[in-house]
């Protein structure tokens, strides 16, 4: 049953989507935003696209906090728009691929709940982008004590939550079971919403599937480069890979080191964009930057994706992914700017 009524629109949302992707930041411009520092950083944004955030915010804030909550605001704006201007199955779609911020926000609130944070510093770094409104939002961070928060998360129907998953994460504090358990439930919700009933739409779910592959790597190599190993590590993994199957990736957990599962990531797909960072980890075996490199693969994947399909979701998808990013990349430069980080490490963190 569709969530929403009317027809799809994808050739003006396409056209819209296409006229905000001119407006990404290049990469010479972060270049640019290195050799400045925050205030700077924020001066500069006040005269792009985040404008309207920087100037409503710029009374009461300054400084990082300023940088943070006005990308936020401004990720959130952007995506509740192209919600507002889709229709029919798409608008679906695009709605079912932004629950990933409802997963996003309440790992961010339980997080900072767990480590006592500041309630402004939560909300910094909250995306309301997804289902849940904000104002729920700010009730969950707001909660005096883990009995309410557990309370106020059983009231929304968004998320599916497991309660027994959730009430040991918070009694223990360790979060890994309860995040993998909601990651796996946001991708089995958005694959099974896909029917393929149409060829863009067997796409979306390639390219989805394609997603879940290069989540699943990262975790895998994440797991390895710390030491762990074994077939119960495979608990961590989302099933519905496209290259990259349960029975595969046990297998690569399984293997003597970690030579042998850079080799299978040779063999995907994935390799062609990765073929750098793939040589370096052979002389330096530095495996963040193989990790910066799968995030590198699934922006090229996108992209071509909303190449070869452009009236369909996936430039949707692609922008809503590069915006991400961005966001991320400007992030990465304000957070190291403040622990006084050199701009060459900085920049090694960014993924263009």
């Amino acid at each position: 049953m569709p969530i929403f009524g009317g027809a799809s629109n994808y050739a003006y949302v396409c056209a819209r989507v296409k006229a905000k992707k001119s407006f990404l930041l290049k990469k010479e411009t972060f270049r640019r935003l290195l050799s400045m520092d925050i205030a700077e950083i924020g001066r500069y944004l006040g005269e792009t696209q985040y404008r309207n955030e920087i100037t409503a915010l710029g009374a009461r804030y300054a400084g990082a906090t300023l940088v943070e909550l006005g990308l936020s605001q401004n990720l959130a704006k952007t995506y509740r728009d192209i919600i507002d201007f889709s229709g029919g199955h798409l608008k679906e779609l695009i709605a079912r691929y932004l629950e990933f911020w409802d997963i996003y926000n309440i790992k961010t609130v339980i997080r900072g709940k767990l480590t006592a944070a500041p309630a402004d510093e939560i909300r910094e770094i909250i995306v309301s982008a997804g289902a849940l409104k904000q104002e729920y939002i700010n009730r969950l961070i707001t909660s005096s004590s883990n009995e309410e928060l557990m309370d106020l998360l059983r009231q929304q129907k968004v998320v599916k939550i497991d309660e027994e998953i959730l009430r040991n994460a918070i009694s223990t504090g360790k979060l890994a079971a309860f995040e993998d358990h909601l990651d796996r439930m946001y991708y089995h919700s958005l694959l099974s919403s896909i029917k393929e009933k149409t060829l863009s739409e067997k796409r979306f779910l390639e390219f989805i599937r394609s997603e879940v592959d290069i989540t699943n790597l990262k975790a895998l190599l994440k797991l390895r480069a710390e030491g762990s190993s074994g077939e119960a590590l495979s608990q961590y993994f989302i099933p519905g890979g496209k290259e990259f199957r349960i029975d595969r990736l046990t297998k690569m957990v399984a293997s003597d080191g970690m030579k042998d599962v850079i080799q299978e990531v040779r063999q995907s797909s994935y390799a062609d964009y990765m073929r750098d960072a793939l040589e370096a980890f052979e002389d330096e075996a530095e495996i963040s930057s193989v990790i910066r490199a799968l995030d590198r693969a699934l922006l090229e994947t996108s992209e071509k994706f909303s190449h070869l399909y452009p009236l369909s979701v996936l430039p949707v998808v692609d922008y809503m992914l590069r915006k991400k990013r961005e966001v991320d990349n400007i992030r990465i430069i304000t957070r190291g700017k403040e622990s006084n980080l050199e701009s060459e490490i900085i920049e090694e963190l960014l993924v263009y």
